[in-house]
């Protein structure tokens, strides 16, 4: 995983809620992708579904461009 500034992301909370919906449903979509997921990602992929915060959300994105 890469390093990533938390002061480069200037998105609202629901602008992250937004684009973690889309990479989760990216990912659920993808059986394959899914299925490479540690049992501790997959519930963090569950819990990206109420909110998101901007740390979550860099975490999020290293995991899909690892399975995707």
């Amino acid at each position: 995983m890469g390093y990533h500034s938390l002061s480069e992301c200037a998105m609202t909370a629901a602008e992250r809620l937004e684009e973690a919906g889309r990479i989760v449903n990216m990912i659920e979509s993808t059986a394959s992708a899914y299925d490479r997921l540690t049992p501790k990602e997959q519930s963090f992929i569950e819990s990206m579904k109420s909110s998101c915060s901007v740390k979550q959300l860099f975490w999020l994105r290293d995991i899909k461009d690892r399975v995707l």
